[in-house]
């Protein structure tokens, strides 16, 4: 398959890399040009110029790029898109956009995916094609002509080149509220974590229950901002639902209610060990 990928970033990167190994035909832009030479010396891409007209030569074009950088890219390049051809992108956020996304695509097809991993580092020096394997690979399509069903086929062939391990497909609001707690919400635990530190030496007694919980608190201040920003009414209910069990816990301990901490830990037991089925 003739593949772009708009955006070489980690993601992007690591998109590149992966479906290189995999036998496809993978072209690559990005506006910082040492980054689309980085990756063409690496054999990431075939093309070594910034040519944009190879949108139309291609049959799938990947945007690894910020959420609102998309519809400006689809309406800047529609000229270029062609019947037979699908878009994608791998954003974390999914319906403040895809709905006027599959507009600005036509004549080609635009059907939205999320790939759930990444790295707390960024840029295409760290990418890494066995960040996917056995990840969970979300499809969040609104076309539901027979072109849409296509696109859900040619992204599922991506995710098994790229050796992801759980293919979903679901609407971009369950997308969204989902992406919310697992992830959005995540962040924001370790980022506030991290920032509540008030001792200076804290390095020096960090186990694994700090370095696990807080790795994801290095992270791309930029692109995170807008991800929350873009999908803020789900997150400040998942804030506000992780709030009341914070409190139930600093109720228990105030009261020294071990009785009321052993059930609270307990019932966390147990859903944690069910989602290993």
């Amino acid at each position: 398959m003739k593949i772009l990928i708009v955006g070489l970033g980690l993601i992007g990167g690591s998109y590149a890399l992966g479906l290189s190994k995999a036998g496809h035909h993978v072209y690559g832009l990005d506006k910082n040009l040492e980054t689309l030479d980085y990756a063409y010396r690496k054999r990431y891409i075939i093309n070594k110029e910034n040519t944009y007209s190879l949108i139309s030569q291609v049959d799938l074009v990947i945007l690894a790029i910020y959420p609102q950088q998309i519809l400006d890219f689809l309406k800047e390049n529609n000229h270029y898109f062609k019947l037979n051809q699908f878009i994608t992108d791998v954003c974390g956020v999914k319906s403040s956009f895809v709905h006027e996304a599959l507009l600005l695509a036509k004549p080609a097809t635009y059907i939205s995916h999320h790939p759930m991993a990444g790295k707390e580092k960024v840029g295409i020096k760290y990418a890494d094609a066995n960040i996917f394997k056995n990840a969970n690979y979300l499809i969040t399509p609104v076309d539901t002509t027979d072109r849409g069903a296509i696109g859900i086929e040619v992204l599922k062939r991506i995710a098994l080149d790229l050796g992801f391990g759980s293919i979903s497909v679901v609407s971009p609001v369950v997308h969204d509220k989902m992406i919310g707690f697992t992830s959005e919400l995540t962040h924001a635990i370790a980022v506030s974590l991290v920032n509540s530190d008030k001792n200076f030496e804290t390095g020096k007694y960090i186990g694994d229950s700090y370095r696990d919980l807080t790795r994801i608190a290095m992270i791309n201040e930029s692109l995170w901002s807008e991800l929350f920003l873009e999908n803020k009414d789900f997150l400040l209910e998942h804030i506000d639902n992780f709030l009341v069990e914070i409190e139930k816990i600093k109720l228990a301990l105030k009261n020294n209610d071990r009785v009321a901490l052993n059930e609270l830990f307990a019932k966390s037991t147990a859903k944690r060990k069910e989602m290993e089925k």
